[in-house]
C-alpha cells in the first residue's frame, strides 16, 4: 500500500535528519514537527499514535533554533 510505503518513507526521512546536529537546531526541522504533531492530534490511535509518539520523541531532542 502506497501510504504506508509513504509513511516509512517519511519516518527514515526524519530520523535521518534527527541524527544531525545541525537539523536539531534547525528551525525547519522542528515547525515541521511541530506541524507534524498537530495534524496527528486528529487521529488518537493505531500507527498514528505511535508517529505522534516519535514526533514528540524528536521535538524533545531539538535545540534552540539557530537558523530557520
Amino acid at each position: 500500500m502506497a501510504v504506508n510505503r509513504d509513511l516509512k518513507t517519511l519516518i527514515s526521512e526524519l530520523r535521518k535528519g534527527m541524527a544531525l546536529s545541525k537539523c536539531r537546531k534547525c528551525g525547519c526541522m522542528k515547525g515541521a514537527l511541530e506541524e507534524l504533531r498537530e495534524n496527528l492530534a486528529d487521529y488518537p490511535a493505531g500507527e498514528a499514535a505511535a508517529l505522534r509518539k516519535k514526533v514528540q520523541t524528536w521535538l524533545d531532542r531539538t535545540g534552540e533554533s539557530l537558523y530557520t
